[in-house]
């Protein structure tokens, strides 16, 4: 098996990650290596909503070609005192 060695790593993230193998009753290596197995199995972020929104629509659909366009002079914003 091959060895990984992971530098400066923050004292309160190690003390989490030593918490959790006392805890759980493992080293501190086996909780490392459990800890990053959970951590790539989860899915990653979809994004936002105008990113699900633009991922809905097939790229062959897409375009900039959607303009608004008003003729005439633009009416005032209303005045609300």
């Amino acid at each position: 098996m091959a060895d990984l060695l992971i530098r400066n790593i923050d004292p309160d993230l190690k003390r989490q990650i030593e918490e959790h193998a006392r805890i759980s009753k493992r080293s501190l290596s086996e909780e490392a290596k459990r800890l990053l197995l959970r951590g790539l199995s989860v899915a990653e972020e979809a994004g936002g909503l105008g990113t699900l929104m633009f991922e809905t629509i097939r790229p062959e659909d897409r375009g900039d070609d959607l303009v608004f366009e008003y003729k005439g002079e633009l009416p005032k914003p209303p005045d609300f005192e």
